[in-house]
């Protein structure tokens, strides 16, 4: 299996990079079989296309309005 978790947002911005501190606790507090990669998307936007390409799973983290409490999680299928 080839899975990519992607952690997303802005250091300097109100959503505190959520995304990225979720992809940095992640690499310090697990180790993941081989096939599964964590990288820090910061806002790099289209140049993820490349790290995203051929993936068999993608796992975005990231914040969104929602209109759910905050710290809801929402799944995104498709």
């Amino acid at each position: 299996m080839n899975t990519l978790i992607l952690g997303v947002g802005n250091l300097l911005l109100s959503d505190e990079a959520v995304g990225v501190r979720i992809v940095e606790a992640l690499g310090r507090e697990y180790r993941f079989a081989p096939g599964i990669e964590l990288l820090d998307g910061g806002t790099a936007g289209m140049e993820l296309l490349e790290a995203m390409a051929s993936r068999d799973h993608i796992i975005l983290a990231d914040a969104v309005r929602s209109g759910n409490p905050p710290g809801t999680v929402v799944t995104l299928q498709g």
